[in-house]
Order: structure tokens, then C-alpha cells, then sequence
């Protein structure tokens, strides 16, 4: 029995190779992965029998695409050194079971720049099942950006497919497309500014037109009277400045205000006015507020530089304008026509607001240009009543009680109670002044016939001086005049009572002869 096993062997290992591969397979180590399963029963596929250093070969004999990356140093097994010194087996085994991974890939750190795409940008936060998507092996993952985002193609495939001309990983919307670089027309100025579909509408790119009237057809205020070259007077660089040069091209030279002026300002009806009128009054008739009667010489009181006149009334007129004058429009004087001549005297434009119903002449005598209402001046000296005295701090008011002025009476008792009851007429300045009422200067011997002595000479004036006595220059002087009811001799000695008596003492000095 033992040497029937001992020939048997023998026999074994001396056999052809083929006989030997056939008791190789007879050793299992366990079933291949669901992928290789259907090579179960040809071991030779993947084994040279006794030759495991064979076995890399027969991998990539059926991994052609390894192979080839290999070939050319591409993608991961391309790139990686560590791999194209390795054996397949060293990484990739099999004989563990049908629903075994054979590949070991770890994707938290795995380096993605062993492979033809590096991850940059956006692409760095992307899960891998965002490119790799299941039943799809990692390589056949596509690298170009429309193999992904096909779906978010603004422009519908209109541009091709090298997004990356224009779009870059860190933001999609910014936009680096060197116009002058991939088409004959290259983006200045504004144009600079323009979004694409401004001009490339409904993603159309192919025949996009290139001249300014094509684009702008709808912006040509000229309508088309100026012809297509736009070029000529507008830039890229704002469509609404012109270098066109007005003074060269027409001889109407645009100075001041006219250079701020737009086009149509003046080229109404869209520009189509070729040869608008180059006189004042030609632009101006409708703001003119003389009507026409200075007729068309605008020049010569008005500016380019404002319509704000520039008359010099004071030379041109014989009213030179001054105070509040100066500052006055124009039509508050001339109402009507500008050319009509106005009175140059105060009251002939004020007359309506003169309160004094022009009862007082020059009103410059009082008022001055400055303000008609502050800064009065009148002189009173200068009328039949001066002020002197008290009358210089009364206020105007006090004795005049209307605006006419000299309607104010000039007698004293007009103004002052007569404490005198009317005794002494209204002949007030014979006793009292203007410097105070109660400081009277009569001077009874001076201004009568009549000295006061005596006696006299310390009695009121309503004394002898009274409604039954009469006016002042009517009162009697003799004494039995005002004693005759103090005449004890009842009339018998005459009205000379002079005679006996004196002016000290009516009835102790008695004076015999």
C-alpha cells in the first residue's frame, strides 16, 4: 500500500506540465469574486502553473485599459511608482467570496492627483458618488466639464463643449472669456460691461452682428439720418457723450451753457432736423418774455453762459438800479411790455401801496431804496411845525392819527387838555413852552399893562381870571373891577380906591391925604 502511494507519486511529479496544472486546480482556496466568477473552471486564465511571476501578465493580458495606462503613464496605475513596481496580487486578491472588493479603495484618502482630473475648486467638496456614479467604473468617469454639467449649459451647446475657455472650478458664474482672443471682436470700454445675452440673444453666437447701427438701431435717436457710422461721433466708451465737433462741422461753434446741452436740445423731431436755426430767438421764441418787442439782438442783454440777464440798466437807461431794486426780475417793473417806458419817480409804480394817498410828495424824502418800510428818514424840521422840546421823543402816532400826515392839526389844544376851560383862548404858547407843559414863563408885567405886585403877585391866575371875568385881554384893571363887592364906602369915593389903599393890604392900609 505504501509503495503503490510512492509510485503514484512519483508518477504525479514526473508527469507533463499540462497534467500538472490539472492537479494544481485541484486546490480551491475559496470562490472569486462575482466579477471573475465565470472563470472558475479555467484557472489557467488567470495562473501559469508553478510561475506566479506570470501572474501580473495574464492581469493585464485581460485588464487591456490597466495595461495601457501603464504603457503611457497615465491615471493611477500610470502614475503611481509604487504601483508599476507592485504585482496585481499585492493590492487585488481574490478567492474571498463572490461579494468580496477586490480593489480596496479607501475615498477619505485616496489621492486624487495620482489620476487625470486633480481636484480643484468647488470640485475639492464634491462627494466622489457626484462623478462616479454606480455600475460605472471610476476611470470611466468623464473629465470634461459637459459630462457633468450638461444640464446647467446656459447656452444650450452653442459654445461647444471646452467650458473651460470661459468658467473655471471656484465659482461657475464668474466668467474669464477673452473675447478678442476667441472671436474678431474684442470687448472695450462699456462693452466691457455688457452681460453676454445683451448681445447674444437667446444664445445664439454664430453671426452675431458687429457693427454699432445693427446693435444700436433702436438707440439712433438720429433715425438713420446720420447715416451708419456711429463710430464717427459716439465711443465705446459712453454712447451718449459725441466727439463730434460741432464748431468744425456745422460753424456753429457750441460755447457755456450750449456745450452741456444733449443733441436733441436743439436737433428736435429725432435729430432729423439737419439744419436747426442758429439765432437766439430761433430756440428761444417760446421763453422769450418780451414778445418780440426787443426784437431778435438776444445778445445783447442775455449770455450763453446764462439766460440770466446781463443789462446794464444804468447805462442803458436812465434808472440806475440800486437797494432793493437791484435784486428785482425784470417783470416785476415791466409788466407788460419791456419796451414801455415807466415812470421813474417813486409814487408811479408804489401809488397803490402809498398809504399817505400821496398827499406828501417825494417819498425819497422819507424812504429809501434799501427797504421801503425800515431805515425812515423825515426831517420835521423842514415843515411849519419843528420839534422842539417833548415834541422831539413823541412818537409819530401821538399827533398824527392817520397816514396822511399833514392832516395834523399845529394849535396846542389840539393835542392837550385846557385846563383853563378856554379862559385863555387857544393861546397856550403864551404861557407854557414845548419843553414841559407845566413849566409856564408868562410874564405878567412884561406881557400886560398890569404889573403884579403887592398882594397881587401871589394869586392864581383863575383869581382875577375867570369865565365871568372873561378873556385875558378884556379884564378889567381898575379895582373896584374885581373889590367891589369888598368897597365898604358902597361906591361913595369914587372907583379910585388907589387913592387910600395900597396892593399890600386892601383893608389896613389906608392912606389919607
Amino acid at each position: 500500500m505504501l509503495l503503490r502511494s510512492l509510485t503514484a507519486w512519483v508518477v504525479l511529479c514526473s508527469a507533463p506540465i499540462a497534467y500538472s496544472a490539472s492537479f494544481e486546480s485541484l486546490i480551491n482556496p475559496g470562490d472569486l469574486i462575482a466579477a471573475h466568477a465565470e472563470l472558475e473552471e479555467g484557472c489557467e486564465a488567470c495562473h501559469a502553473p508553478f510561475e506566479r511571476t506570470l501572474q501580473t501578465t495574464l492581469c493585464l493580458t485581460c485588464h487591456e485599459d490597466v495595461a495601457i495606462d501603464q504603457a503611457s503613464r497615465v491615471r493611477f496605475h500610470g502614475k503611481n511608482e509604487a504601483v508599476l513596481n507592485q504585482e496585481c496580487r499585492a493590492c487585488h486578491t481574490d478567492h474571498i467570496g463572490r461579494d468580496a472588493d477586490v480593489i480596496g479603495l479607501v475615498a477619505a484618502t485616496f489621492d486624487h492627483t495620482q489620476t487625470e482630473f486633480e481636484l480643484q475648486g468647488l470640485h475639492r467638496l464634491v462627494e466622489c458618488g457626484g462623478c462616479h456614479v454606480p455600475e460605472m467604473q471610476f476611470r470611466e468617469a468623464s473629465q470634461e466639464c459637459v459630462g457633468c454639467h450638461e444640464s446647467q449649459d446656459k447656452h444650450k451647446g452653442g459654445l461647444g463643449e471646452a467650458c473651460a475657455d470661459c468658467h473655471n472650478e471656484s465659482d461657475w458664474d464668474e466668467v474669464s472669456f477673452e473675447h478678442g482672443l476667441y472671436s474678431d471682436f474684442k470687448l472695450v470700454d462699456a462693452h466691457s460691461q455688457a452681460n453676454c445675452a445683451q448681445c447674444h440673444i437667446d444664445q445664439v453666437y454664430e453671426s452675431t452682428p458687429e457693427t454699432c447701427v445693427e446693435c444700436h438701431q433702436l438707440d439712433d435717436v438720429h433715425q438713420g439720418a446720420r447715416g451708419s457710422e456711429c463710430g464717427s461721433c459716439h465711443s465705446s466708451v459712453d454712447w451718449q457723450s459725441s466727439e463730434f465737433d460741432h464748431n468744425r462741422e456745422t460753424g456753429f461753434e457750441l460755447m457755456d451753457a450750449h456745450v452741456a446741452l444733449s443733441c436733441s436740445g436743439c436737433h428736435l423731431q429725432g435729430m432729423t432736423l439737419v439744419e436747426p436755426p442758429t439765432s437766439c430767438i430761433g430756440c428761444h421764441s417760446a421763453i422769450d418774455v418780451h414778445a418780440g418787442a426787443h426784437g431778435e439782438q438776444c445778445g445783447d442783454c442775455h449770455s450763453q453762459s446764462s439766460w440770466e440777464l446781463s443789462f446794464d440798466h444804468s447805462q442803458e437807461t436812465d434808472f440806475t438800479l440800486v437797494g432793493a431794486h437791484a435784486v428785482l426780475n425784470c417783470q416785476s417793473c415791466h409788466i407788460e411790455n419791456l419796451s414801455a417806458q415807466l415812470p421813474t419817480n417813486c409814487v408811479g409804480c408804489h401809488e397803490e401801496s402809498d398809504p399817505h394817498q400821496n398827499t406828501l410828495g417825494d417819498c425819497g424824502s422819507c424812504h429809501g431804496e434799501t427797504s421801503w418800510t425800515q431805515s425812515l428818514r423825515f426831517e420835521h424840521e423842514f415843515t411849519e411845525f419843528p420839534l422842539v422840546g417833548m415834541h422831539r421823543i413823541a412818537v409819530c402816532d401821538q399827533c398824527h392819527s392817520s397816514r396822511k400826515f399833514d392832516d395834523a392839526a399845529t394849535e396846542c389844544a389840539a393835542c392837550h387838555d385846557d385846563t383853563h376851560d378856554g379862559v385863555f383862548a387857544e393861546q397856550c404858547q403864551s404861557c407854557h413852552n414845548p419843553g414841559g407843559w407845566e413849566f409856564w414863563d408868562f410874564d405878567h408885567s412884561a406881557q400886560t399893562t398890569f404889573t403884579l405886585s403887592g398882594s397881587h403877585e401871589g394869586l392864581i391866575c383863575a383869581s382875577c381870571h375867570s369865565k365871568k371875568t372873561g378873556l385875558a385881554q378884556n379884564t378889567a384893571k381898575e379895582c373896584v373891577a374885581c373889590h367891589l363887592g369888598d368897597d365898604k364906602h358902597r361906591g361913595e369915593f369914587g372907583s379910585e380906591c388907589q387913592q387910600c389903599h395900597t396892593m399890600e393890604s386892601f383893608a389896613d392900609d389906608v392912606r389919607l391925604r
